[in-house]
């Protein structure tokens, strides 16, 4: 198939236009073009998508020539797409045809991947990893993010390209009882210093192999905290008096693809990211038990067996190979090598104390391998775009292994003959995962997922659909694909888990084919879903594109854990006082858009918290009416407040020309006070409760930095330190400024102290 270009205006993103181009072997580029700059994602496409495009084009016939390049500087939003030597275009004789939707969803998928899930997960894949996987490639005469870019993160690319790494921060409290201030430096590391004066009372340097990008300093129940968050989202946990670390993360791996399975009597999860290795963890707490390695590589299928009395969990990397491990002792089993692009499905059939491992990818090929030997049993050939699901049951007393594929068809294969048995279209749409149900009359039948959000059940005799689950209103808010399958049981009756990519989970009951409940979008479109079946109840285990890992209840859906960490850099961070019933808290925001709360003395998860799709900016946290109440603000211009321990959301404020960078709590006239530095340099404030305006402090042009309230001879001043390294102080009751003054450096934190106010800024601290 020749290459294909497409060009249209960005109806779905903030602006621009977009560029998109794949190529014969499926490589897929797109840009993003404002006058500002250009954003460029690279990936690959499934054959599928050829397949698709060439048939519908075959019947849509276009304008002989390749048409006229379109370039940024036009400002039409037709579409304008060229294969080979035929072009379509809106406005003509020959507009782009209903196919350009297709076009548009790779667009969007790749750009802003973890806010839209319209295309199925084996579609479309995303070359770029680590903070580019969340901030783009930008290209251009800037480098500062756009409102929707994530914070604080950036890779430069040749051409004129500007790279953007981690900006410092800084936190002042207390360490040995003493005034005491946190820097975050970046690249340079970071340092504990005291006030005044800026002793040092350690720190590490950019050789430490940690980015830096926030801080925060606490005493907690008697102990002096440092927290720490990082590039790519690990966060860390020091006794800032002794120097001992007191719990830490690792980073996010992407988006995550999860099994479960009650071991040892423990319910555990196994994720695997698109990066790094494989992680266990204890479902009901999130607390995490060990790695079992890929090599950094990353996972694209994943599943736990029990097979001959052993737990198994099974693996495949991105570069084909699986890895079959002994899940009790850590112990790799095997590694098996055959496939030659990466493996997207699998599935164990049980053979007393033997078993067969089927193994499908996007070579089209599926492997039968013996799990006892790690030898290759069988290959079948048969299908002609990616292999998404694979599901054994017994037909007729032999053994048949059955598959789905995104080339719209289901095929059956002859476990024991190694050969075909035969194969049906599924209705014209791409197939995104399979499974066996036993209905409760005792008739096993396939499930399969589509990419419209359908689910369907098939007769395993011929092939024949006989009926299906399908969400109500999908036809008015647009079909999402079934990311994610899973088979469980619950009061005796089979039930089945589906993860979409709008980020919803339904709970369907599989003998009646209703909707049990659902469970909103939390860490955007789902990848994969998983049940575990405990004694105690079973589990629902769900993994997002977003890197998080959820578990809940599976009779109610209520939450259990969020194991993962952040999965872009981190970008505020705040320690929470205990109050009657709830402990010390340590709440994280991230540039992927979520709140992450943990025990602050043991790190363990709590819950997370979608807050602002665009990335968190600031946080802040304090008390009121006898709860803790934070808020947050993020690349959406707005400001939201939240239940700390209900975890419930509360009002959100906007009304911000520019998003809030720094927040801050205060009094005034006996009640709370919510206080936003803005990126125009504005100073924004509200009333907590009444959610009214109650403050607008101007100041410069240049984005505020740093703010805080404090009483002082019983007036309510507030100072602010912007980017340019003014600092400025007002009376709030008035609104009037009282003082400005220019600095030496940019002030990242201020505080008013015994000796006078304390700023911290690059290069450490001064006392004015």
């Amino acid at each position: 198939m020749s290459d294909v270009l497409f060009t249209a205006g960005s109806s779905r993103l903030p602006s621009g236009r977009i560029e998109l181009a794949i190529d014969q072997e499926g490589g897929l580029t797109v840009r993003r073009l404002t006058a500002e700059r250009t954003e460029t994602r690279n990936g690959t496409v499934d054959h599928a998508v050829h397949q698709r495009l060439r048939a519908a084009l075959k019947t849509t016939p276009g304008t002989p020539g390749r048409g006229q390049d379109v370039g940024l500087a036009e400002e039409s939003a037709a579409r304008r797409l060229t294969l080979g030597e035929s072009s379509w275009a809106d406005g003509t004789d020959n507009p782009v045809p209903p196919v350009g939707r297709l076009l548009e969803a790779l667009a969007v998928q790749l750009l802003q991947p973890l806010e839209y899930g319209q295309l199925p997960f084996a579609v479309v894949r995303s070359e770029t990893s680590g903070d580019d996987a969340l901030a783009g490639v930008v290209t251009g005469a800037t480098a500062a993010p756009a409102d929707g870019a994530a914070a604080g993160a950036g890779s430069g690319t040749a051409d004129g390209a500007v790279a953007v790494g981690p900006r410092p921060s800084a936190a002042i409290g207390t360490v040995g009882g003493a005034p005491a201030y946190a820097l975050a430096a970046g690249a340079a590391g970071f340092d504990l210093g005291r006030l005044p004066g800026g002793t040092s009372l350690g720190g590490s340097d950019g050789e430490a192999g940690l980015l830096p990008t926030a801080v925060a300093l606490a005493e907690v129940e008697g102990r002096e905290l440092f927290a720490l968050g990082a590039t790519d989202g690990a966060v860390q946990v020091w006794d800032a008096d002794t120097g001992a670390l007191v719990h830490g993360t690792s980073g996010g791996e992407g988006a995550q693809l999860v099994a479960a399975a009650l071991i040892g009597g423990v319910p555990l999860v196994f994720s695997g990211g698109s990066r790094g290795e494989l992680r266990a963890w204890q479902a009901e707490d999130g607390r995490g038990l060990g790695l079992l390695p890929l090599g950094g590589e990353g996972v694209t299928a994943l599943l736990h067996a029990r097979v001959a009395g052993l737990d198994l969990a099974v693996a495949a990397a991105p570069d084909g190979t699986v890895r079959v491990w002994d899940a009790a002792r850590g112990a790799q089993l095997h590694l098996l090598v055959g496939h030659s692009a990466p493996v997207t499905a699998l599935a164990v059939l049980p053979l007393g104390e033997q078993a067969l491992l089927a193994t499908g990818g996007r070579d089209h090929e599926i492997r039968l391998w013996d799990l006892a030997t790690g030898k290759p049993v069988a290959e079948f050939s048969g299908h002609s775009a990616t292999v998404t699901g694979l599901a054994f049951a017994e037909f007729e007393g032999r053994p048949v292994l059955y598959s789905a594929a995104l080339d719209n068809t289901l095929r059956s294969w002859d476990v024991h003959a190694a050969e075909a048995l035969g194969g049906r279209p599924a209705g014209g749409s791409w197939l995104t995962g399979l499974a066996t149900v036993s209905t409760p009359g005792g008739v096993v039948q396939l499930v399969s997922g589509d990419e419209h959000g359908r689910i369907r059940f098939w007769e395993l005799k011929g092939g024949k659909p006989v009926g299906g689950c399908e969400p109500e209103g999908a036809a008015a808010t647009g079909p999402v694909p079934v990311n994610g399958l899973a088979v469980g049981e619950l009061h005796g009756r089979p039930v089945l888990a589906a993860g979409y990519g709008d980020g919803r989970v339904r709970l369907w009951d599989a003998g009646t084919r209703t909707e049990l409940y659902v469970l909103e979008p939390d860490g955007g479109p789902v990848s994969s879903v998983a049940v575990l079946a405990d004694p105690d109840g079973p589990v629902l285990v769900v993994g997002t594109v977003a890197g998080a890992v959820r578990c809940h209840r599976l009779r109610d859906g209520a939450p259990l854990s969020v194991p993962t960490p952040h999965t872009g850099p981190v970008t505020a961070l705040a320690f929470a006082a205990p109050v009657p019933g709830a402990g010390p808290v340590l709440l994280t925001g991230g540039a992927d858009g979520t709140v992450r709360i943990r025990h602050a003395l043991d790190g363990l998860p709590i819950r997370q918290l979608s807050a602002h799709q665009g990335g968190v900016t600031a946080l802040v946290v304090g008390e009121l009416g006898g709860r803790r109440v934070l808020a947050s603000a993020g690349r959406d211009r707005v400001v939201r407040l939240w239940d700390v321990d209900a975890g419930q959301p509360g009002p959100v404020l906007d009304g911000l020309a520019t998003p809030a960078e720094v927040l801050a709590l205060g009094t005034l006239d006996g009640r709370a006070v919510l206080l936003a530095g803005c990126t125009d340099g504005a100073v924004r404030g509200w009333d907590v409760l009444g959610g009214h305006s109650v403050a607008d402090l101007p100041g410069g042009s240049a984005e505020v930095r740093s703010l805080v309230c404090q009483v002082l001879d019983g007036e309510v001043l507030v100072a602010a330190g912007d980017e340019s390294a003014v600092l400025r102080l007002w009376h709030l009751a008035s609104g009037s400024l009282v003082n400005e003054a220019p600095l030496d450096r940019v002030p990242l934190a201020i505080a008013f102290g015994d000796t006078g106010l304390h700023v911290v800024g690059p290069g450490g601290p001064v006392t004015l």
